[in-house]
């Protein structure tokens, strides 16, 4: 059960913003990125998370791949940067997860593959908001979905639900948020979460 809205960022042009709140269960709210001139609209990008009043955000912590070029790489980098900085510029406390890590705790593997698992994943969870996860192409939506998820069953719960999708047991959150302790009075600096 969500006790906090939570709001999921995946980072760069393709990727999506999406918000858990405790009053809708079983359904999510879901944004494309905002972008102008090929690059992340840091003003629409705030506006969105503004008007919703999220208790926290959790980003996908991304760097770049050896197979991606200078432009790629640096494009990317660009648009995690930026909602890095409208976040913390926002002052709500967030929280850096490495792809690896959340992607583990739900057991989705890499590349295509994994994409789908991850859109076939937000599909069974939230079936009310089926239609953010229709085609394929919306695999970024449901990456922000799973991660805002995430942010509410590792991060804010850490261990207090057993997860049907997920096999085994789930430990504390190395300080970031132990079982029966909120992260919501944290300050607004950003948190990395170990892996």
């Amino acid at each position: 059960m969500v006790r906090a809205r939570i709001l999921g960022i995946d980072p760069g042009l393709t990727g999506a913003i999406a918000l858990l709140t405790p009053d809708t269960p079983g359904s999510v709210s879901v944004w494309d990125m905002p972008t102008v001139l090929k690059t992340v609209d840091p003003a629409a990008l705030a506006a969105i998370i503004r008007e919703r009043h999220p208790d926290v955000i959790v980003l996908e912590e991304v760097g770049p791949q050896p197979r991606d070029g200078v432009r790629q790489a640096f494009s990317f980098g660009q648009s995690y940067a930026t909602a890095r900085v409208v976040a913390l510029m926002l002052e709500i406390p967030l929280h850096l997860v490495r792809p690896q890590a959340w992607k583990a705790f739900y057991r989705l593997r890499g590349g295509d593959e994994g994409k789908e698992q991850g859109r076939a994943l937000a599909l069974r969870r939230f079936p009310a908001s089926h239609a953010s996860f229709a085609r394929k192409k919306d695999h970024n939506r449901a990456e922000a979905t799973l991660l805002a998820l995430y942010g509410a069953e590792r991060l804010l719960l850490a261990g207090s639900s057993h997860d049907p999708d997920r096999v085994g047991d789930v430990a504390p959150a190395g300080g970031v948020a132990a079982s029966g302790h909120s992260t919501l009075s944290s300050s607004p600096s950003a948190t990395e979460v170990p892996e």
